[in-house]
């Protein structure tokens, strides 16, 4: 995986995250936050490949879904917490990019099987 792949779902990550927080509500993020993550895994070279793009789409999307929705005090102790905070639940977003990404991957490997398959 290269530099620029990594940017860019990095990129997918925080645009999708700012774009879900002001058009969908609750629950409804994880429609179109698991999509992409399938997406990433599949349009992946290797399994390697969509793992580390899944966990670094998931890790940035929610860190960028919890920051812009913080809504609380600026002082020092109260920007330290969310920051915490934020680095701490993001590792479940990894998480979940990783999950997503990993079953795009499967998905790919399996349709590309049969499809070579049917060829022969």
């Amino acid at each position: 995986m290269n530099w620029l792949s990594k940017i860019i779902v990095i990129i997918s990550g925080v645009l999708l995250a700012i774009i879900s927080y002001n058009v969908l509500s609750g629950w409804l993020n994880i429609i179109p936050w698991s999509i992409i993550a399938i997406v990433i895994g599949y349009l992946s070279f290797s399994k390697k490949d969509a793992i580390a793009k899944g966990i670094l789409f998931g890790y940035f999307l929610f860190l960028t879904y919890i920051l812009i929705g913080y809504k609380g005090s600026l002082d020092i102790k109260s920007i330290t917490r969310i920051l915490l905070f934020s680095i701490a639940f993001s590792l479940i977003g990894g998480i979940a990019g990783f999950i997503g990404a990993f079953i795009g991957y499967f998905i790919k490997k399996k349709t590309t099987a049969t499809s070579n398959i049917k060829h022969r």
